[in-house]
């Protein structure tokens, strides 16, 4: 007798009670379930472990838990029992066969007693019935049912006979080396034959490579592949080949991605290998199918465990992306708890890597993108001319980015190449950087967190390329030099050469916009240059200092249409752009305007003083006169306190900061950001954006300067009201006071008059600037820059005019 007879035996012997005619048919019945060849539904010790503590905690049965995990841990130490797994197995599956019913039945079939409370498992009740209808059905059928509803009484009768069948069934069962299978699902047990098992592996070497048979039919649903057969097997048959055909559905499934149209060097790496993984497994057929080695279902559920889940992971990337997208949705598969998840696609992701590395290793190493089926997250549009090369020649392709770059390496990939493009077609310079000696493998691109050197190339190479770059832009086209010659003279930081220019053009500027002309203002700043401090810059910044006049209109002056300029080309003009240039001449147009009612408020002030002596012969004036200086300090003051507001906090701060970020810039990128950003900040400050209330803003600082402007006409037709009194009055001292009569009526009926619309007028333009002032407060008190709110208190310092 084996250890596990001998097991079996004492197990039986605590359950029946010390009665001889019970123990041993329990025993043969046992040894023969337990022995017995079916595909256990459990394949997993400790998933079934987990099902019986859940039994138990169903059923509050806590002692006897405790009392089956000390007898478990007993049994796992002693190691004596080497069928554990299919001995737990027929114990679960006792679970719920005690069945009330044959607790009434007569003496004779008398019960094992069901006071097994002090067991962890409920034992079925046995009972001996007759065994004609078995032998019939399977003299009939060849195959053997034995049905169990609520008890396994009916498997006694099987081994009535001392544990044995008749001759004719036992030469039977020889021949055919029947496999005796459990039916989980309507608890009945199957005997399977030989040889339709024989027939079933047959059928599956087609259906595990997805080819439909006579028996096996493909239906692509959401299920899957579901098996039709002529004769009905059982269900846990059925459902074991079910899971084969599985199998069969995701290689189909991968077939199909094999066989469908690929473009692209990712795509035809990913298909090879997705071939290669099929050939891997056409081999594990070949070996499981081998026909000198026998083979079962149970075994073959074992073999196509782990080549399934292969398949499943494989079948999962579904999706034929192309390029960087592919290997975006690799990555995402590949960054999995299972190892075996990650072993099945870390050599896809290998191998389709290597395209996008070497594509951007001739990249950086040399400007080249090889990419002939748009897979490159660089694209290049080859009709885009050479001067707009750094701005729309070369663009960054988002969606082509894989996922285990981030969004700064790729930025720093795309800089790179294209700064090497920019030094070879703008900059003319051929000069071989040595930027990468050996080439990172592709696995660094995707493992960066345990390998830094695809990282340590890309920074090099960028480190290298832009160095050179910045080198060549400072020492070849000396680029801050332009930057200060474009502060000095566009941004009137040369306050000499400003002020002599405006004296020298101020009798043409005066003149309608359409009688100005180009080489009459052309020649007057040639002479400022000559004059000025500007006579000492280098030659090609003053070659390059130009004047532009813009398109007239109706009603225009010279001052509104004059404006200087700075002319670049080459590799300059990628840093200052025809767009730049525009910003410039606004921001120009805008500080030339305030220089111009400054030098106004200036001239006005000049004449007053000048003029007060002279006047002070007439005592008519005296009042207005004071008036009129109250309203010149009024507006010189606002003049001057907007101008110091432009020049130091708007043009000397931006300066300072864009001065900072060009120190601090390593790649060409960075020093046009700088630059805009500069640009931006001024022309937001300056009241020039797009903003509503900065627009609102604008046009009243405009009506502002009109009143100024207004003001210096008035002043003008006082002067020259006021000159002729005077010349009248001489002209009558002259004639020794003759004609008194005609004197006074000229007097009452001229100057008066005269005088009196002139004070009129100045009194209602002191209102009218007053209220404009006071309205531009208000509104700057509410604007979202702090700059300009910080700018009404400088002119309302003293809180002079009233702001609500």
């Amino acid at each position: 007798m084996t250890d596990n007879t001998l097991l079996i035996k004492n197990l039986c012997l605590c359950y029946c009670e010390n009665k001889p005619e019970l123990i041993s048919k329990t025993v043969n019945t046992i040894s023969h379930l337990v022995h017995i060849e079916h595909p256990t539904i459990f394949q997993d010790e400790l998933r079934l472990l987990d099902k019986i503590w859940k039994y138990f905690e169903k059923y509050g049965r806590n002692q006897e838990s405790i009392r089956f995990g000390q007898s478990y841990a007993r049994l796992s130490k002693l190691k004596i029992l080497k069928a554990r797994l299919e001995t737990l197995q027929f114990l679960y599956n006792l679970r719920n066969t005690a069945s009330s019913e044959h607790r009434h039945h007569d003496s004779a079939n008398h019960t094992i007693s069901s006071a097994s409370s002090i067991t962890s498992f409920d034992m079925p009740t046995f009972s001996l019935l007759s065994t004609t209808r078995i032998k019939n059905d399977q003299q009939q059928n060849g195959i053997g049912r034995i049905k169990s509803s609520t008890s396994l009484q009916k498997l006694l009768h099987y081994n009535s006979n001392n544990g044995h069948v008749d001759d004719d069934e036992d030469s039977n069962m020889d021949h055919t080396k029947s496999t005796l299978l459990t039916n989980g699902g309507g608890g009945e047990l199957v005997l399977l034959r030989r040889d339709d098992e024989t027939k079933i592996l047959k059928e599956l070497l087609f259906g595990l490579q997805g080819i439909e048979t006579r028996y096996i039919n493909g239906n692509n649903g959401n299920n899957g592949n579901e098996t039709t057969t002529t004769t009905t097997l059982d269900r846990s048959t059925k459902a074991l080949v079910n899971r084969f055909l599985e199998c069969g559905w995701l290689y189909e499934k991968i077939r199909r991605i094999i066989n469908s149209p690929t473009t692209g060097l990712v795509s035809q790496a990913f298909v090879a290998n997705l071939s290669s993984e099929l050939r891997e497994y056409h081999r594990l057929l070949g070996n499981v199918f081998d026909p000198t080695g026998p083979v079962s279902l149970k075994k073959l559920h074992v073999w196509l465990s782990t080549p399934m889940q292969r398949l499943k992971s494989i079948a999962s990337i579904s999706e034929l992306c192309q390029g960087g997208a592919l290997l975006s949705l690799l990555y995402t598969h590949q960054q999995h708890g299972d190892p075996l998840q990650q072993s099945t696609v870390y050599p896809l992701l290998y191998n389709c890597t290597v395209p996008i590395r070497d594509m951007i290793v001739e990249w950086i190493c040399n400007g080249i993108i090889n990419d002939p089926y748009q897979e490159f997250f660089v694209s290049v549009d080859k009709k885009i001319d050479d001067e707009k090369l750094w701005y729309e020649k070369y663009s960054l392709r988002t969606s082509m980015i894989p996922s285990f770059l981030t969004e700064e390496q790729a930025e720093k990939i795309w800089i790179t190449g294209k700064s090497i493009n920019f030094l070879r077609v703008l900059c003319k310079d051929r000069t071989v950087l040595q930027v990468v000696d050996t080439p990172a493998s592709p696995e660094t691109l995707f493992q960066q967190q345990s390998s830094t050197e695809f990282h340590d190339m890309i920074i090099s190479a960028y480190n290298e390329t832009t160095r050179h770059l910045r080198q060549i832009l400072d020492e070849k086209y000396h680029m801050m030099d332009h930057f200060k010659a474009i502060k000095r003279y566009l941004l009137l930081g040369q306050g000499d050469f400003i002020k002599y220019l405006m004296d020298l053009m101020e009798v043409e500027l005066n003149k309608p916009a359409n009688q100005v002309f180009y080489h009459n203002l052309q020649s007057l700043m040639d002479s400022a240059i000559r004059v000025t401090n500007a006579q000492f810059e280098k030659e090609d910044i003053i070659k390059r200092l130009d004047l532009r006049l813009m398109c007239v209109s109706a009603s225009e002056l010279g001052w509104d249409v004059c404006c200087l300029d700075y002319k670049l080309d080459g590799p300059l003009k990628t840093i200052f752009t025809e767009d730049n240039t525009l910003r410039f001449m606004r921001i120009f147009n805008h500080l030339w305007r305030v220089k111009r009612m400054e030098y106004t408020t200036c001239g006005v002030w000049k004449q007053l003083i000048k003029n007060s002596r002279r006047f002070s012969s007439i005592p008519e004036i005296i009042d207005l006169m004071h008036t009129c200086f109250g309203i010149s300090n009024e507006m010189t003051r606002f003049v001057q306190s907007v101008n110091y507001y432009i020049m130091f906090e708007v043009l000397e701060c931006s300066w300072s900061d864009l001065l900072s970020k060009l120190k601090d810039a390593k790649d060409l990128q960075q020093i046009l950001e700088a630059n805009n950003e500069s640009l931006e900040k001024i022309i937001v400050r300056l009241l020039l954006d797009a903003d509503e209330k900065s627009q609102d803003l604008a046009k009243q600082l405009r009506c502002i300067f009109d009143l100024i402007l207004n003001f210096d006409t008035l002043t003008q037709k006082l002067f020259l009201t006021v000159d002729n009194e005077l010349d009248a009055r001489l002209n009558y001292q002259q004639r020794q006071y003759n004609d008194q009569d005609a004197e006074l009526r000229r007097f009452h009926h001229v100057f008066k008059p005269a005088l009196k619309t002139i004070k009129s007028e100045i009194q209602i333009l002191k209102k009218t600037f007053r209220d404009a002032v006071l309205k531009f407060l208000q509104q700057l008190k509410t604007h979202p820059d702090v700059t300009l709110r910080c700018l009404s208190f400088r002119l309302n310092f003293n809180e002079f005019y009233k702001v609500s």
